[in-house]
Order: C-alpha cells, then structure tokens, then sequence
C-alpha cells in the first residue's frame, strides 16, 4: 500500500492511499458535510457537548451529537492501545478514542469527511486520518482493537465480490492482534422500530428489510442469528452482545444480554428511536410492543441495532468487558450535573458506578459523596443510606438488587391492583412521617430556587433535611429484611424543605413515569382523573391517588412552580410544569375509558399490519 501525504492539519496527519484505479466509489460531499467543515474549520470544538445545540438537519445531529459517545464511553479499553476506526465518518467517536488510547487510525472512504475527522481533533497527537476504503488498505501494523461502527452493511456496495461480507470482517479478523477486539455496530433487519412502521435506514421502504430486501439493495442489514453466523463464518468467537437504547446512532443506554429486560425497567424512557427528519408513524407503539417482546423473552432478538463485541477464534484468552448495563448522561442537564451510571462485574462483585461525564461535573460527584454523609446522618436507623467508594473522580458502590418503591407500585398496577399500588404509597408516607421534621419557613429553600419569600408566609412542616429527592424511585425495599434502602442523593441539602413539596414530587414522578401501565389498566372499578397534557399527550393519575394530594396544605399550581424552579437549576432549558386537575371533589371529572386506548390485541394487530404492508409491494 502507497499512502500519499496531502496535508498536517495541526497535530494530524491527513493521508491518502494511492490506488491503481482511476475511479474509486468514494461518498460525495453533502451540503451538511460541507457546512460541517467550514464549523469546524473556524471552531474545532464547534457542538463539543451539545448544551443549548439546535440541529438543523438529521445530518448534523447525527454528526454532532454526544449521544453518539455514549455507544462506548462505558468500554473498557486497555491503556495504551491502538485502535484501528473502520469508517470513521465526521469523526463522532474518533476523539472518544483517542482519549481512550496510545494510538488511533481512522480510515474513512470520504475525503470530504475525512478532512471534517482531522480538522475536529486536530488537537490529537495520537490520530492518524487516511482516505481510503478497507479493499486498498495494508498495514503491517496489527491492532488491539478495530471499531466498526454502522459500516458492514455497506460491504456490498463498496467492495463487491460473492461474499463481500464475510470478506469484510475476515479481513478485519487478520488485521487484528491475536488476542484483539473486533467492536462492530449495525441495525437489526428486523428490529423493534422497523416491525412498528419505521422505514428503513437505507432505502427509506417500509417493512423493506422485514421482507428480506425484496427490491434488491446494495445495503443489507442483518438479524442477530444471521450476523452471529457470519462471525463465526469470518473466524471471531465469543461474541459478547449488547443493545444501544433505542439504537446505535442515538444511544441513550447500552444493555447487555446477560440481563432481563423488565416491563418497568427505565431504558423504556428512551423509545421509540429517532428516524431522522422523515415523518414517522407508529403502527404499533414502539414502547408497549417492546415490553411484550421483553416479556416473552425475545427482546434481543427484535432490539433496533446490535453492538458486538469479538476475538479471534484463536485468541489465547477472552476477557468480557463485564458491562451489565450504561445509562449515559442525561444531556439535558447543565455540563456540571451530568452524571455516567454503570452496573458491571468485577472480581465476581456486581457494582453501580456513577462517574461524571466531564470535568466540570467532576466537583458534583465530589459533592455527592459529601451529601451522602449527610443523608447517613439524616436518615439515622430509619434507612439504610447508599454510599459510594471514591476512585478516580468516581463513586462505587456495591449493587443492591432490591426493588425500589415505584417498581413495587408499577407491579401492583400490572398484577391489577385495585388502588393502582396504594398500599404502597401509604407505607411511603409512612416512612417519611417518621423522619425529623419541624414548622418553619424554609427561607433558605426558596432561596435556593430562586422563588421570592412572600412565597410562604406561615410556617409549614418541613424536613430538617432537604431530601428534596426522596421519591419512591429512590427507596429500595428489601422485602426479606423490612429495610428501606435511600440512593441517588445527588440533590440532598442541609437546609429545610417542606413535606409537603417532596410528597407532591413523589406523586408526580410515578404519574409521569407509570403512565403507561396507569392508562393500560383503566377500568369502571379502576377510575382515574385527567392530570396533564392535551390529546395523545394527555395523562392520568388514579382517583385512588388523589387525595394524597388534596390533603396537601400547598396548593397544587404553587407546587408545580416549585417543581419547574428546582427542575431550572439543573436543566439547560427552561421548562414550566403544568397541570389540569381540579382538585376540587365536587368538579372531579372520572375520564371515561373510551379516551383511553387499552387495546392489547398486539399479536392481531401487526398481523393485520403486515397484511397490508404486503399489497405496497
């Protein structure tokens, strides 16, 4: 191989292999690659942690977004390695690695964006950009580890032959050291979005890969069998599989198949999958329809995109990266507050890491271990409180494997419960009745909100704590020992809070994050009340909710104030709660059950879609 030096652009070097051919199949330049490049030519750290970030196209978002990070932020690459990037694209991951190695060659077939790759981390000594595609590339140089993220499929178009596939990644296969990691991302032919009336990536056809690619495409996706065979066809053995949430492009969380996916698990906050800015419909609700499959076991199967991890089939040892499960930071938060969180195994020991995403939010975790000390103290023997094990800038904490409070109330509402869970609310409010408390006027509180004192003008029971986060998300019950258990004490403060403003958050995250298992489970003996929103948008608390909150001394709309000041301390953009109960008994409205889809005929239902779909073709 010729490699033809065009230019260093800062501290990388920008080369080009020289082939024989006149014509190569190289990308062209977008109109979005070609803005893309004149930002990062004036900016290089143009869109580095997309706080207040407005895309303009699906292009942009894709190229710019720290989502993408979080596809392998969690791994755990060996320190001093080199990495060898397939497709590197704009650059999305390339910094990534480079700050997670000795070494990185990124090797893109679009000069346009290879140019974009250098110019944006033209900062890396480490980074090598060559132009040119996998079919003209030869090193000598064996590498630790080869990412290929969202290439594979275009094996076929770019590099032909019978089994352009299979020669793709039995190519990467040689190019690795023997004990290397191949790192392969790629949607699944028949994932989750593509079943509920997603179009295609590629070729923009509904049900398109679904029906195997009946029109004949260059770009093939495959299933999770029909990738494993073509692994192990290609010499790569123990394939370690996990799940990017809702998809590798975007990916909110990452999830190993070594663990059950629940109804009530969070990664459902993360459906449906962004399509870019084509008009989408769901036929079938993304969300409901993936807790089905979850619960029939069959959720990898159906998951929107894999993301693999493999060795030679001739390694001396495999070393499983021991992730569980990765739920980045939530980018919404302000930079400072943006927290990773990691369940993993090590030394045989499960455990929950929380690690700031950045440097600026180094000092938060700092400042949660200081606050969990704090709630150790507050909550006495009255709970058990999770601390944290300070290493590297990260807390570690050992695993607990309870149900946290809202998960027993979720299964409540499942199992039918006629109260929605009540009996486990009223131990809640149990538990925080018999915390220390005491009549004041939290000045302090509104201060910190940033609200005006004439705000409260009596004395209200208040918290001697500010356990402003002491939400039945947070409390883990260990059934077997009686003990409540406290985590997640990131917004704990030593000043007062009102009751009654923790208890209406309580009841407002588990109509929020329950609402689908609360509409699902309306009946005439199951009345509930509209709470929020408009049209499809509309949510529901249970009529057995709600004196809870009409026994409040706190009207509900001062609440809600509160609630959207201390929301606007720590998110990027201002937000206003809102709600349309009427608290008052005698203008209580039942919703009647019609307004509310409880249909569960899943199975007939696509049935009937896929019907359809056939007559399109």
């Amino acid at each position: 191989m010729e490699l033809e030096n065009i230019e260093q652009i800062g501290n990388v070097p920008l080369k080009q292999i020289i082939v024989d051919r006149t014509s190569s199949p190289v990308h062209a330049a977008g109109a979005a690659e070609r803005r893309l490049y004149m930002k990062f030519k004036l900016d290089p750290n143009y869109g580095a942690d997309g706080e207040e970030m407005r895309y303009t196209s699906w292009a942009e978002e894709y190229h710019l977004s720290p989502l993408r990070h979080n596809l392998l932020k969690w791994f755990p690459f060996v320190p001093g390695s080199t990495i060898l990037e397939v497709g590197a694209g704009c650059g999305a991951l390339t910094g990534l690695l480079c700050r997670k190695s000795r070494r990185v060659v990124a090797l893109e077939y679009s000069k346009q964006r290879a140019l974009i790759t250098a110019v944006r981390h033209s900062q890396n000594s480490n980074l090598e950009v060559v132009v040119g595609g996998l079919q003209d590339f030869v090193s000598d140089e064996k590498f630790d580890y080869i990412a290929v993220i969202g290439v594979l499929e275009y094996a076929g178009k770019f590099y032909g032959g019978e089994r352009p596939h299979r020669w793709f990644l039995a190519k990467l296969r040689d190019m690795l050291n023997r004990d290397g990691k191949l790192i392969l991302a790629i949607e699944n032919k028949i994932g989750l979005k593509y079943v509920c009336g997603a179009r295609e990536d590629h070729t923009g056809r509904v049900f398109d890969s679904i029906y195997d690619y009946p029109h004949g495409h260059e770009v093939h996706t495959f299933s999770k069998k029909e990738l494993s065979d073509l692994l192990y066809a290609a010499g790569f053995d123990a394939l370690e599989w996990y799940y990017p949430l809702p998809d590798y492009k975007l990916p909110q969380a990452v999830i190993s198949d070594k663990i059950t996916v629940k109804q009530l698990d969070p990664i459902w906050r993360s459906f449906p999958a962004a399509t870019g800015r084509r008009h989408r419909k769901e036929i079938l609700s993304e969300k409901r329809f993936g807790r089905t499959l979850a619960q029939a076991g069959l959720f990898g199967e159906f998951a929107n995109s894999f993301l693999v991890v493999a060795g030679r089939a001739d390694a001396r040892v495999h070393h499983d990266s021991g992730c569980l499960r990765f739920f980045g930071a939530d980018m919404g938060r302000k930079r400072k507050f943006r927290t990773n969180k990691l369940i993993c195994r090590n030394d045989r020991k499960t455990l929950f890491v929380l690690s700031p995403d950045n440097d600026d939010a180094a000092d938060f975790v700092h400042q949660i271990a200081a606050k969990e000390a704090l709630a150790k103290t507050y909550f006495c023997d009255r709970a058990r409180v999770a601390t944290g094990e300070l290493s590297d800038n990260a807390l570690v904490y050992a695993y607990l494997p309870f149900p946290s409070l809202a998960e027993l109330i979720g299964t409540a509402i499942i199992d039918g419960d006629v109260g929605f869970g009540r009996s486990w609310i009223d131990d809640y409010l149990g538990f925080l009745r018999g915390l220390p408390a005491e009549r004041c006027v939290p000045h302090v509180f509104l201060s910190e909100m940033g609200m005006p004192q004439s705000e409260i003008s009596e004395p209200l029971p208040c918290f001697c704590c500010g356990i402003i986060d002491c939400v039945p998300h947070n409390i883990l019950f260990d059934q077997q020992n009686e003990e409540y258990h406290v985590i997640d004490n990131e917004f704990t403060y030593d000043f007062h809070v009102p009751i009654d403003f923790v208890i209406w958050r309580a009841v407002h995250t588990l109509v929020v994050d329950l609402q689908n298992q609360i509409q699902s489970c309306v009946s005439e003996e199951r009345p509930v009340v509209l709470y929020s929103g408009h049209g499809a948008n509309r949510e529901y608390i249970p009529l057995s909710w709600l004196d809870v909150i009409t026994s409040l001394e706190i009207p509900v709309k001062q609440q809600m104030r509160w609630a959207s000041a201390f929301q606007n301390t720590i998110v990027c953009r201002r937000s206003n709660l809102s709600t349309r109960l009427k608290t008052k008994p005698r203008v209580l409205k039942h919703v009647a059950i019609a307004e509310i889809d409880v249909s569960n005929g899943t199975a007939e239902r696509i049935y009937e879609v896929l019907r359809k779909a056939k007559r399109l073709f």
